[in-house]
């Protein structure tokens, strides 16, 4: 035996089942009401809770007032040490004069998306974190190098907090790893200023043989501070700390990190750029001392002025090519490129084309479009 139930009237429609009565389907448009209302009032009481607290992150600047101006205390001898060193340093102080330049760049170019905000975030948070972390490290441990890497931190973190995030990774982020090359650059001047002066004066001495003009190296003075002598013809120069080509060649690679960081080249491209820096600076410093030594008998009362002119033009030319090298960019696509072409072969096709003087209007054509 089988039984048949007989749906209720307030029962749910469905194939073969009676409708629902109005009174049943009142209750549930008034249960869906009251259900949207609800997630209406719980997502606007989130988006609520969002804003208030992003507002209340955004309305603090002086917080991060705060923690800028506690990491520049912290940082101040170490920037007061950097500045010491790029003073009595010429080849150094160039490093600091691009710098600059770049900062300005930066700021002519995004003067309009560049405002102080002052916000807190997390990614700030943390850089400046590792920043102070670094310093405690080094301040505990006796690592003082550590206080270098911890500068660089303590500015990414400040340039977040200041100008924001999407500013910092769109512009400002070259910056920071101008201001990283530049504490390698004065931790290494000391270390390569000898060896760099030895291969400058061999490979000098090795072109004036080939293009025949006699030349000889000797060494000279105390064991501690030696100094190098380049002989050329019946002349005797040396080749002094300022003759290393040291603020060239660590100029042309800080000149291609900024160059390709501020137009946004890949990071390949950037080492890229940096290591044909160190090969520009290093063959225009090596062409500074042969035109030196050659025009040197031509200019016998006007040396200095002829070594100061000599070194200002190679010095402009090596800047020169390796920033025009690092800041060329791919051309940009043509706008409609793409658009025209597969109309044309839309049109060859016998597709639907647009016809001459009938805007909106598309017809079916079968020869091509004009």
């Amino acid at each position: 035996m089988s039984s048949s139930a007989t749906p209720s009237p307030s029962s749910t429609s469905g194939p073969g089942s009676l409708p629902a009565s109005p009174a049943g389907r009142d209750r549930g448009a008034a249960g869906a009401t009251g259900l949207t209302a609800d997630a209406g009032g719980a997502a606007s009481s989130s988006s609520s809770a969002r804003a208030a607290t992003s507002v209340a992150v955004a309305g603090q600047p002086w917080l991060a007032w705060v923690l800028v101006v506690c990491t520049a205390i912290v940082f101040w001898p170490v920037t007061r040490w950097v500045a010491t060193e790029a003073a009595a340093r010429q080849q150094i102080m160039q490093g600091i004069i691009l710098l600059g330049a770049a900062a300005a760049l930066v700021g002519w170019l995004h003067r309009r998306e560049l405002r102080v905000r002052g916000q807190v975030g997390n990614s700030a948070l943390l850089l400046l974190a590792l920043a102070f972390g670094c310093v405690a490290v080094a301040r505990w441990w006796g690592r003082p190098l550590l206080v270098l890497p911890g500068m660089a931190l303590g500015l990414a973190g400040s340039l977040r907090m200041l100008f924001g995030d999407m500013p910092y990774r769109l512009f400002l982020r070259p910056l920071v790893v101008g201001v990283s090359a530049l504490l390698v650059i004065v931790l290494l001047f000391p270390v390569l200023d000898w060896p760099l002066r030895q291969l400058a004066g061999v490979n000098a001495a090795r072109i004036l043989d080939a293009i025949g003009v006699t030349s000889g190296l000797s060494v000279f003075g105390q064991p501690d501070a030696p100094q190098l002598m380049l002989r050329a013809g019946s002349q005797s120069f040396v080749v002094a700390t300022e003759c290393n080509g040291f603020g060239l060649i660590t100029s042309s690679a800080l000149l291609a990190l900024l160059a390709g960081g501020i137009s946004r080249q890949p990071a390949v491209k950037l080492l890229v750029f940096a290591v044909a820096g160190v090969a520009s600076g290093f063959f225009f410093n090596l062409l500074r001392i042969l035109v030196i030594c050659l025009l040197a008998p031509k200019f016998p009362g006007h040396y200095h002025a002829m070594h100061e002119i000599v070194g200002t033009i190679m010095l402009w030319a090596g800047l020169g090519l390796v920033g025009w090298m690092s800041w060329r960019k791919q051309p940009a696509k043509q706008p409609g490129r793409k658009r025209r072409k597969r109309a044309e072969t839309a049109g060859r096709d016998g597709s639907r084309c647009r016809e001459p003087g009938s805007i909106g209007k598309r017809r079916w054509h079968g020869h091509p479009c004009p």
